[in-house]
Parts: structure tokens; C-alpha cells; sequence
């Protein structure tokens, strides 16, 4: 939540040089509103500048365009983890219909929006790009003090950012680069790149930061070395699961999946990055960009804006708790709960986790063993909120919980006491950096990627030593009532063997969920994975048993892996993008 330093004085600028969202063809191109000339922007002075607002970019989310830094519609309410939330199924519908799958269509106006900002940042990265090589090698390391090779691998990196996100939520999107003059994006189409050749696309984004950003960066927020490693490794680990037209995954590449275990052995060996000893401080502002932050969206607050730079795309994530108020979005499934469980062995229930007691209280909590990570993301009835013991969560926290329970979420969230709160009109936002890639998340990478190539040996530490924190003193030791009493059964075991490859991918993939819960993750591991229909149909079928909505929610294998084109981008290229299967 600090105000980064490379933020100073932009304000300002933006106000010059504001790139509006017009309702114009080219949906790309967003004209300057103010009255610098072109000539007088040819200066490294004034594309330093342009970089910063390139930066700030990724910033700018907000509550109908939630999930620009922390994607929890489409990551977390689309998966097995969580319920839209809100006030009634027809609060905020276009959510809803992304959640049940049966009513989502190409008119879904937040899709859009999301489509819409997502470019929008890409067009700022470029006209930087531009302004950038339009000046000398030797001007811009005397007077920005890096080179321009850098300045530009850290433009292709928020590019490639914004790429991945296009390319998970869309699977083919419309790639614009800065080679492509304003007047010519209006007749690219999103059908140019194969699948394949769209990751290879992105990828390359972060391997022109793995050869020119620096090992350390002097001002937090801008990537380094490692960073672009990390994003690199991520992008490819997806790339290597590869596709058919129907969204089915026919093959994994195994050579890729090398490269993903090279990449980050390479972070690793540096020492740059480590687990925390406690799980709790990955979601606390007192140790944002600490020791697992990889690369991070930087937030700021009391930084001259009207209402600070904090994270708004999770502005309707509160509880109705008191200092909150609004507005009671994302949820916990009662399957996401469950599968916290633990047997006497301190290991996951993994065919039984929803028999027996559901998890609904702190009693639930107290009478079976319990994974503690269910403490630091999920608020339960009779539990401490947020590792306040004085702060009891109970029913009034939900808004409608004859509707979507009485579970919410609390990684993204801080209590009203903390300096990174920020009440902004009825709504919230947290000022606590938004990260993209923690270590905890890479090193379950590596170990995907070590199972998937028969190398269930070297998986083995890597699961072990995300569990054993999580189970460690340090991440239970404030898991606590005021009286001091533990607030759970806690039970964390670690595995001998991870058995077969089958077995294997079993363990991993049920560590990532309750690792990454509600970090956004869940829904694009199972689309990468091929078993998003299995998973989530199954998940339907129990989870309506407790939440009548999904009654009729249904995923469609081949349609719903993926979002449909906007129609309104498909009308504004006047019928040259190519809509995604199952929507026409």
C-alpha cells in the first residue's frame, strides 16, 4: 500500500495526456484529450512520464470492471470455490450468468468492460513503446540512467500481463502490438494466431525481460529478472497443456514443461525469493511485497487522488461486519469449505470431504481436523475475523444468506483499523499491493510441472514444504481466541510418497486449491488441467442440494471453458472477429 515512487508527479501528467474510452471503431485507439503536441512528447523526460502511465494502468480497475487485479468472478465465483454473493441473484446479473454457465452470452456487459480496460492498457503500453524507440540509446541513458532495452522489456512485461489475461478469459484475443499503426487495428482479426501461436506470442513478451530487466529494480512495482522468469514459467506451463478447437486438451508438451522446471530452479538458486514462515503474511499490508511477492500490482493511498490508488476490483468483496457495510460478494461454497478436512494423518479427504458434518461453524471447525488455511480465507460463523479475536464473525456479516450462506472471503480483505482501508462512497477498496504471482504459487508450478514429466520424486519436497508451513507454528499461532485457546483442530500431515502419476496430479491439484483459494486461480487450473466439466458439473450436482440457484447451472464441455467474444467488439469490427465455439 505504499505510494510507490515512480507514481510521483503523474497525476498531473495523466490529466494531460488522459486517454479516453470512446465509443469509436477502433477500439484501441484512445486519443489524448490535452493539448501537448506530438514534437513536444519526443523527449525522455516526457516518455518517462508516458511509462508511468502505462504502469498506473494497472491500477485501473474498478467495481463493474472488478477483476483487472484480482480476478474473482471469473476465477473463483466461476469455479467450485465460490458464489457470486450480493444481494440477490439479480445483483450485479451479468456475474451470475457467469457463475451458472447456462445463461452467458455474448451480451454479458461486464465481459465487455473487461475487454475494454484490458485494451485500453495495452494502448497506453504502445504509444510508450513508440515513444521510446523513437529516441537514441545514448539520450536515454543519459538522461532516464537505464537504457532504453530495459525500459522496453518493462513495457512488453505489463503487455504481456495484460495478454495472459485476454488469452485465458477469451482463448483468442486480438493481439496489438506498437508495429501496428491506430488506423490498421480496426482490421486485425482475433483469428490471425493459432491457439499455440498466441501463447508463444505472449511468451515472448516475458523472455525480452528475462534478457534485459535488471536482477534488482531500484524503485518497487517494475519487474525484474526473476519477475519476468516467473511469468515466462506460468505462461508456459499453460502453453504446454495444448487444445483442440473444442477446448479438450489432447496432449502436454513435455519440453516446455522442461523449461518451466529451468525457469524456476534459476529463481530459486537466486535467493531473491522465500516462503513466509506464516501463510497469514501473504494477505496483511504490514508485509506486502515481501519475501513471496514475485511481481505485484502496486496500490497507494492519501497519494493526492480523490480516492487513492487502491484495489477496486474487489470493492463489493466486503461483509456487512461492522466498519464495513457493503457489500457481501464472493462467497465460499460449502464444497470449498469441506475440503479443508483433514484425517488422522493430518491429509485431505480427498473422496470423502463432503460426507459426514459440513463446515459451517467454529464448532464444525472444532469437532474434525482442519487444514488451518481454512481460517486465513474463509470468514466462519464464531470464528475471529481477519486474526482479530476481538472482532467475532456471526450471521449479520452476509447480506442475503437465505441465498449464498454465510461464508466469505478474507484474503483480499483488511480490517477498518488498518491503514491500507479506504471507505470511498458505500464501498471499499484495500490499498495492500495485489499480487500476481507469489513464490508459494511458483513452486506448485514447478511441481506440477515435475509430476506431469513422471518426476514424482523431486515433487515430493515442494508439496511437503507448502504444507508443513501451513500447518508450522507460526501460521496457527494467531489462530486464536482472546483467551488464548487455538480456534481449530488443527492437523496438517505431510505425504511419504505421492504415489502414481495419477495420484500425484490428485495431491497437486487439491494443494493449489487450498493454497490459492480465493486468490483467483482455481477456475483456469481446471481449464488448463481439461477436467473443468467433471469438476464443476459434479460440484452442481451436491452443491444445489444447499444453494437451490443452482438448480439449473450446468457447464457445457467445449463452450464454457472460455468466455464469448463480446458482440459488441465483434459488431465494432464489423463482423471480422471470430466468436468462440457454443455461441453463435
Amino acid at each position: 500500500m505504499k505510494k510507490y515512487l515512480f507514481l510521483t508527479n503523474i497525476l498531473g501528467f495523466l490529466l494531460i495526456t488522459a486517454l479516453g474510452v470512446g465509443c469509436k471503431q477502433e477500439f484501441l485507439d484512445f486519443k489524448p484529450a490535452g493539448v501537448i503536441s506530438d514534437e513536444d512528447l519526443n523527449t525522455v523526460e516526457n516518455a518517462e512520464k508516458m511509462i508511468i502511465a502505462a504502469y498506473a494502468s494497472l491500477g485501473n480497475d474498478g467495481l463493474l470492471a472488478h477483476q483487472y487485479g484480482d480476478m474473482w468472478v471469473y476465477g473463483s465465483v466461476r469455479s467450485d470455490d465460490a458464489f457470486k454473493g450480493g444481494g440477490s441473484i439479480g445483483d450485479q446479473f451479468d456475474s451470475h450468468m457467469v457463475e451458472v454457465f447456462t445463461l452467458n452470452t455474448p451480451a454479458n456487459g461486464n465481459s465487455n468492460l473487461m475487454w475494454t480496460y484490458l485494451y485500453a492498457g495495452i494502448s497506453r503500453v504502445n504509444d510508450a513503446i513508440r515513444r521510446v524507440q523513437g529516441l537514441s540509446d545514448e539520450e536515454y541513458q543519459a538522461k532516464a540512467g537505464v537504457s532504453r532495452a530495459q525500459r522496453l522489456a518493462e513495457l512488453r512485461f505489463i503487455r504481456g500481463h495484460y495478454e495472459f489475461i485476454l488469452k485465458v478469459l477469451y482463448k483468442f484475443p486480438v493481439y496489438i502490438d506498437e508495429t501496428i499503426a491506430k488506423d490498421d487495428i480496426i482490421n486485425v482479426s482475433n483469428r490471425e494466431k493459432s491457439d499455440q501461436e498466441g501463447w508463444a506470442y505472449i511468451a515472448d513478451e516475458f523472455r525480452a525481460g528475462v534478457a534485459s530487466l535488471p536482477a534488482v529494480q531500484p524503485e518497487e512495482g517494475r519487474p525484474s529478472k526473476n519477475a519476468a522468469r516467473a511469468y515466462l514459467a506460468k505462461v508456459l506451463l499453460y502453453k504446454a497443456y495444448i487444445q483442440n478447437d473444442q477446448h479438450q486438451v489432447t496432449s502436454i508438451n513435455a519440453a516446455e514443461l522442461e523449461e518451466v522446471v529451468s525457469l524456476i530452479s534459476t529463481i530459486e538458486s537466486t535467493g531473491e525469493y522465500s516462503l513466509y514462515d506464516d501463510f497469514a503474511k501473504n494477505f496483511l499490508w504490514e508485509y506486502e511485497s515481501g519475501a513471496e511477492s514475485v511481481w505485484a500490482i502496486m496500490r497507494s493511498i492519501d497519494d493526492g487522488s480523490p480516492e487513492g490508488r487502491g484495489n477496486f476490483s474487489t470493492g463489493l468483496t466486503s461483509s456487512l461486519g461492522p466498519g464495513y457495510g457493503c457489500c457481501s460478494f464472493n462467497q465460499g461454497s460449502q464444497n470449498l469449505a469441506n475440503a479443508f478436512k483433514t484425517d488422522a494423518n493430518g491429509l485431505p479427504l480427498f473422496n470423502s470431504f463432503m460426507q459426514g458434518e459440513n463446515i459451517e461453524t467454529a464448532q464444525d471447525i472444532q469437532s474434525n481436523n482442519m487444514d488451518p488455511r481454512i481460517a486465513h480465507t474463509l470468514g466462519i460463523i464464531g470464528m475471529p475475523f481477519k486474526y482479530d479475536p476481538n472482532r467475532i464473525y456471526d450471521s449479520t456479516y452476509a447480506r442475503v444468506p437465505g441465498v449464498y450462506g454465510y461464508v466469505l472471503g478474507m484474503k483480499d480483505q483488511e480490517l477498518p483499523s488498518s491503514p491500507a482501508f479506504r471507505q470511498y462512497q458505500a464501498f471499499f477498496s484495500i490499498s495492500r499491493n495485489t499480487d500476481q504471482i507469489r513464490f508459494g504459487d511458483l513452486l506448485l508450478m514447478k511441481a506440477e510441472a515435475l509430476i506431469e514429466l513422471g518426476r514424482m520424486g523431486e515433487a515430493l519436497p515442494i508439496i511437503n514444504a507448502i504444507r508443513e508451513r501451513a500447518g508450522s507454528t507460526a501460521s496457527t499461532s494467531r489462530l486464536v481466541y482472546a483467551n488464548g485457546n487455538p480456534t481449530g483442530q488443527w492437523k496438517v500431515g505431510t505425504y511419504s510418497t505421492l504415489g502414481t502419476q495419477e495420484e500425484a496430479r490428485t495431491i497437486l491439484r487439491w494443494e493449489r486449491r487450498l493454497e490459492l483459494a480465493f486468490e483467483s486461480k482455481r477456475f483456469f487450473d481446471l481449464v488448463r488441467w481439461g477436467v473443468a466439466a467433471e469438476t464443476l458439473n459434479a460440484y452442481f450436482n451436491t452443491e444445489k442440494q444447499y444453494r437451490d440457484y443452482l438448480n439449473e447451472a450446468r457447464f457445457t464441455s467445449g463452450r464454457d471453458e472460455y468466455l464469448a467474444i463480446p458482440q459488441t467488439q465483434i459488431t465494432i469490427s464489423r463482423g471480422l472477429y471470430q466468436q468462440n465455439p457454443g455461441y453463435n
